[in-house]
């Protein structure tokens, strides 16, 4: 009887066993169908001759990452997007940080206030898009008439870029202080009023002990920024296509992301969207690794 017992606990601990990767073979399969094909297709269409009718030709070789890579218009690209991330990123988190700070303690407006500084996160792209687009209005917007200017943002080569980069900092500062907001919230009273007794006070607790307690939720949104920096182009598509047909007056708000839809979607050319996805790929990708070689020196996971 224990024999035949034991033999037929064999099957249940079997499917024990298997049963968590069971729920798991969806994900994968939704990963593989849309992320890792299509990643793998580009590597190997990269290096390929492909026709507007995405057909392939003959191999090519190189020779699309050179013709990519000494495109003057690629080139300016890159300039702006590592630009870009380094402008938004470090700003809309110091930002989301600092209000944050000011609501971590509760009071009756703080559902108030809270709304507020998280409204940006609950607003589309295009909604942002239209908003600025009537706040840097030339002759009717509110920016010019606040300072007694007369500059046209979105079309002077001096301005468009940073203007799409405000406008990126607000949008990200609402998701940036819902989670830094949920961090210092999370952080012991108890922790606090030690340190505090202990000297530390100001300017030196907020580095020494408030700061190293969020480290993983700065790190995390460190690297969420980065990631979205680097692959969005929402707001110059919004804002410079309908005017331009490119990346703002001279380029200068293209971005990689805005280089490979103007080439592989508008103009069919994807031999350079192909070679010009890699590329980015790549500095993605070397980005990334910065962000984790500070994981390992500045973040602290003790509790």
């Amino acid at each position: 009887m224990r024999k035949l017992s034991a033999k037929g606990d064999r099957p249940m601990r079997l499917g024990r066993r298997i049963e968590p990767y069971l729920y798991l073979i969806p994900a994968f399969v939704f990963l593989i169908t849309f992320t890792y094909y299509p990643f793998i297709k580009n590597v190997v269409l990269s290096f390929f001759t492909v026709n507007k009718y995405r057909e392939v030709r003959e191999f090519a070789g190189l020779a699309n990452y050179v013709r990519v890579l000494t495109d003057e218009k690629f080139l300016q690209a890159i300039g702006n997007t590592l630009v870009y991330v380094l402008a938004t990123v470090p700003v809309s988190i110091v930002i989301g940080f600092f209000l944050a700070l000011l609501a971590r303690k509760r009071s009756r407006l703080s559902p108030a206030y809270e709304a507020m500084y998280a409204l940006s996160m609950a607003v589309s792209a295009s909604v942002i898009a239209m908003v600025f687009q009537f706040v840097y209005n030339p002759s009717m917007g509110i920016l010019n008439k606040l300072f007694h200017t007369n500059i046209s943002w979105l079309t002077d080569t001096r301005t468009a870029l940073l203007s799409l980069i405000v406008i990126q900092i607000w949008a990200n500062i609402g998701y940036n202080f819902i989670f830094l907001l949920a961090g210092l919230r999370g952080v012991s009273e108890e922790v606090l009023e030690s340190a505090q007794i202990d000297g530390a006070v100001g300017r030196k607790l907020l580095i020494k002990v408030i700061v190293p307690m969020v480290s993983p939720t700065l790190f995390f949104l460190l690297v969420k920024d980065i990631a979205y920096a680097m692959t969005t182009c929402s707001f110059t598509l919004i804002l410079s296509y309908p005017v331009f047909h490119s990346g703002g007056p001279n380029g200068t708000t293209e971005t990689i992301m805005s280089y490979i839809y103007g080439k592989g979607i508008a103009g069919t050319n994807y031999n350079a969207a192909f070679a010009a996805t890699m590329v980015g790929f790549l500095l993605s990708s070397v980005l990334m690794a910065l962000s984790l070689l500070l994981e390992r020196k500045k973040v602290n996971y003790d509790t």
